[in-house]
């Protein structure tokens, strides 16, 4: 039988239908906040070091250097301005980037109308015919590597399928920067399955049954609200773990 937990977090309640703890090969129950928009943690209003000009051209050479070795979909190379105002690199750790922007294609397929189909292809991409057409959403770096595959690494390493191992989905983008907008989870688990990408594509035909009864899942996918998505897979043994993040 399905519970309902109430989460209070400050001044609002966040709510997830579901059981308690999901087991492997199930999704975990979806969590969606909705607030009014207001300003994402940023540099803009901190003073600019004096150097910006030599800053951001370093940054760009840098930036093109690092572009092969992020799409080989191994790493990603982080380039910024650290509070002395000198430049300071982070690599990124991303093994199945290339079964993320896959789960992008599947989502932007379900979001502007079109059908998954149990092969991983799409029917009716933009075609508003399965559903009423929503725009796709933008593939976010920022959400994937500090919140989405972070937490989806966690939960495949410790076999867990929750939004609220290490608090909740709000305390994971504020920690990363992300402050009082409009966002909402899905987390898909399998256990025991051959590949990511299967694994993947199994969670996302189980989302997308969801449109029968407007599941929560389906609900985050098809909200118009959200412009950005986090996706991030991590697989442990025959353990893989699927963590999305929308954002307004």
């Amino acid at each position: 039988m399905a519970t309902v937990r109430r989460i209070v977090d400050r001044r609002r309640v966040i709510e997830a239908s579901g059981p308690p703890a999901s087991p492997p090969e199930q999704e975990a129950p979806t969590v969606i906040r909705s607030a009014r928009p207001a300003s994402r943690a940023s540099d803009r209003h901190r003073p600019l070091p004096a150097r910006i000009g030599v800053v951001l051209a370093a940054m760009a050479v840098l930036a093109t250097l690092a572009a092969p070795a992020a799409s080989a979909g191994k790493t990603g190379l982080y380039v910024r301005v650290d509070n002395r105002g000198e430049l300071a690199s982070t690599t990124i750790d991303k093994p199945w980037y290339s079964v993320e922007r896959y789960y992008l294609g599947l989502v932007n397929c379900t979001r502007t109308g079109g059908w998954v189909l149990s092969d991983g292809t799409c029917r009716g991409y933009g075609s508003g015919h399965y559903s009423a057409y929503v725009a796709p959403i933008s593939y976010s770096y920022g959400l994937s590597d500090k919140v989405s595959r972070p937490y989806a690494k966690l939960l495949a390493l410790k076999g867990l399928c929750s939004h609220f191992i290490n608090g909740s989905p709000g305390d994971r983008l504020r920690r990363a920067g992300y402050l009082h907008y409009t966002w909402g989870e899905n987390i898909g688990c399998r256990d025991g399955v051959s590949s990511a990408k299967a694994a993947v594509l199994a969670s996302d035909l189980a989302f997308q049954k969801e449109k029968a009864t407007n599941g929560g899942h389906w609900k985050n996918i098809k909200n118009p609200k959200y412009r950005w998505i986090g996706i991030g897979i991590w697989r442990s043994g025959s353990r893989t773990r699927l963590v999305t993040d929308f954002y307004a």
